[in-house]
């Protein structure tokens, strides 16, 4: 309703710790009064140095302290109560509506993961063994998968730890191989998936990462999808 105009600083489809400040950026957080951003990106130097060159002694920096998975509908939701406060502290005389519109927001939320989780149960996800992206554990053991193993940055994996990862998931006849579309170098978990006879899927972590996915909702139906599809794939390859 015209209270608050809200710029998104880092695309959707980018790693954070790849994103490089953009002279738009620093002139979009001068002209800002709040800045928000996750417990993770405190000490960033893109974030700490965008900070100090907007230069602007009035800007509110609030950290939205909640754990590092933010298409679980659980995490969605404390994301939504801690948002809500922090604009409540930062313009007191509309707390009430923030509240009001924070408890609408969470409600939708709780109904649609209630309804992607229904599909998961309906496919047995529970039965199926993979290995994921870390940056999407926490949401592939919400879809009920079995996490035998993770894996950190495409960059920073070894020739050691990509034969350990391949062990792992033959040990564990891993069905699916579950990067992380943000993470981006996919090539390696793609090879990982050929090695071991796994789908390779890529989801992602943020709203707006895919075509048409430019709200929570709909970003947890792609991904969901995208598992399913996988996960139907493997099971016509294997019976």
């Amino acid at each position: 309703d015209g209270k608050v105009e809200v710029r998104n600083l880092i695309p959707p489809g980018m790693c954070p710790g790849h994103y490089d400040v953009k002279p738009s950026d620093v002139e979009t957080l001068a002209n800002s009064k709040a800045f928000l951003i996750h417990n993770w990106q405190q000490n960033m130097k893109s974030i700490t140095g965008l900070v100090e060159a907007a230069d602007n002694p009035g800007l509110i920096v609030k950290v939205i302290d909640v754990p590092d998975a933010p298409m679980v509908p659980d995490v969605q939701v404390e994301a939504i109560d801690k948002i809500a406060q922090a604009l409540g502290e930062i313009d007191s005389e509309n707390s009430a509506y923030y509240q009001q519109k924070a408890e609408e927001r969470k409600q939708a939320v709780l109904a649609q993961g209630k309804a992607v989780g229904d599909r998961l149960r309906e496919a047995k996800a529970s039965e199926i063994k993979v290995i994921c992206s870390d940056m999407q554990a926490e949401f592939v053991k919400w879809a009920g998968f079995d996490v035998i193993a993770t894996y950190g940055r495409p960059e920073d994996l070894s020739v050691a730890e990509i034969e350990k990862l391949v062990n792992q998931a033959k040990q564990a006849s891993a069905a699916l191989v579950i990067d992380n579309l943000q993470s981006g170098g996919a090539g390696k978990s793609k090879a990982v998936a050929q090695d071991i006879g796994a789908i390779q899927i890529i989801i992602s972590n943020f709203p707006g990462g895919f075509e048409n996915t430019e709200t929570w909702e709909k970003t947890i139906d792609k991904n969901v999808d995208l598992l399913l599809e996988a996960l139907n794939e493997w099971r016509e390859q294997h019976g």
